[in-house]
């Protein structure tokens, strides 16, 4: 009876402790579900709940890292359970982000699809490129209906002052507003490494449904880092402001 009764409990502790894996947490004041899938896109690649973890000081660590299991790569991804509107997007970010491999992706955004719509985006990549000094910081805006005109988008090469910078886009309805600078700021204007704005041709365009936040660290193309070293990036926050 009594091992009946361990083996019992011993079951219901690993029932808790599946279900409490999958079950969203909160991070910046926000319920957030982590993403937890293989050979699915963008890349394609693994997508791993282990990849995703929030510290002892509260801040957000996205890894990717090699899996010895399957001989590939393991990315993170995570989105809140709500959508949300208009207003100003700010994450805090530390890493030498610019020193990305050439296959590593950071993104930034929101999303409420289906593909080719419906998306604002921050990005870090190289995309592959295989070049001196290729471009590796990367605003787009995709419009609000897929049949609708062609993405825009700003690019630059950048290179940071240090571990942190901070990123933020201001989506208004005639307008999204893109902005990054070296180091931790509230105010958008100071030490700035690049700035966009969408045209005025795409106003008609621009996204109004509201959306689920999106972050990521994944693999270009589903390839393998150069330098097969593992990343880590680290969130301090992300803030919301409504507009």
């Amino acid at each position: 009876m009594e091992q009946i009764l361990i083996i019992i409990g011993l079951i219901f502790v690993f029932v808790i402790s599946v279900h409490s894996i999958h079950k969203p947490f909160i991070w910046s004041g926000y319920d957030w579900h982590i993403r937890h899938v293989n050979n699915s896109g963008p890349g394609p690649n693994n997508w791993n709940r282990n990849n995703v973890r929030v510290d002892t000081k509260h801040r957000l660590h996205l890894q990717m890292n090699h899996s010895p299991e399957t001989g590939g790569w393991n990315c993170a991804e995570l989105y809140t359970n709500v959508n949300l509107g208009y207003g100003t997007y700010r994450w805090k970010v530390q890493g030498r982000i610019d020193h990305f491999d050439r296959n590593v992706v950071l993104g930034l955004f929101l999303y409420n699809g289906p593909d080719g719509s419906n998306e604002i985006d921050i990005e870090v990549a190289k995309w592959g490129e295989n070049i001196t000094q290729p471009k590796n910081l990367c605003y787009t805006v995709y419009p609000r209906n897929a049949s609708g005109p062609h993405r825009v988008s700003g690019h630059k090469r950048f290179s940071l002052q240090g571990l942190y910078s901070t990123h933020r886009f201001t989506w208004a309805p005639n307008k999204v507003t893109f902005g990054s600078q070296h180091g931790f700021y509230d105010s958008p204007h100071m030490n700035q490494i690049f700035a966009y704005e969408t045209p005025s041709t795409f106003h008609p365009a621009i996204p109004e449904t509201p959306m689920p936040v999106h972050m990521n660290l994944w693999a270009f193309k589903g390839h393998s880092p150069i330098n097969k070293k593992n990343v880590e990036v680290i969130i301090h926050e992300f803030a919301h402001i409504p507009a």
